[in-house]
Formats: structure tokens, sequence, C-alpha cells
């Protein structure tokens, strides 16, 4: 399993609609559409001011590349993160291997 950390650096004030426009993209239609095994979105409590993450879990980097294009073209999740890239100043990836889980 690896983990898709993605930081988002939100405009002032704007981290918790943020925070709930990625959640809505990912919860995304109901349908078949592939979905990551687990996601979580978190706001900062300390740090840089108003910092969102959203954190992917998947079976490998593999799994992801191959979702990926579809959860891109899907128009609801297209138009929610439409929404959410104008409220982004900066951001970042990571990934990791998750090595242990408890």
């Amino acid at each position: 399993m690896i983990v898709i950390r993605n930081v988002f650096q939100a405009k002032v004030g704007q981290a918790d609609t943020l925070a709930k426009v990625m959640a809505e993209s990912m919860r995304g239609p109901s349908g078949t559409m592939t979905r990551p095994a687990a996601w979580r979105v978190l706001t900062d409590i300390s740090g840089p001011f108003d910092t969102v993450v959203l954190e992917v879990e998947t079976e490998s980097l593999a799994a992801w590349e191959a979702a990926w294009p579809e959860m891109a073209a899907s128009p609801e999740f297209r138009d929610t993160w439409a929404r959410g890239a104008e409220l982004i100043v900066s951001g970042s990836r990571g990934l990791y291997t998750i090595e242990e889980h408890g």
C-alpha cells in the first residue's frame, strides 16, 4: 500500500472551504467510478496557515495511475476540482510506502 500526500496552501481564510471541496471531489457521484482504498482531508493546527492535506491510500502506484484517468474524466470531479483550484495558492505531492499500519 502507498499513501499519496497532496499538501495545498489555500488562499487566506479559505482552508475550510477548500477542505470541503476536496472531500466532495473524493466522494464524487455515485456509480462505478474506481475509488482509492481510503482517503482523508486534513487541515492545519500548527505550521503554515491555511494548509489543507489530501491523503489517498491505494494498493500501488500502478493502481493509482490506472484509476486517475477515470476520475479525471468525470465531469463532476472536474467541476469540483475547478472550484478548488480557485482556492489554492500552491501545493506539493509526496508518495510514501506504508510499512506498518496499526
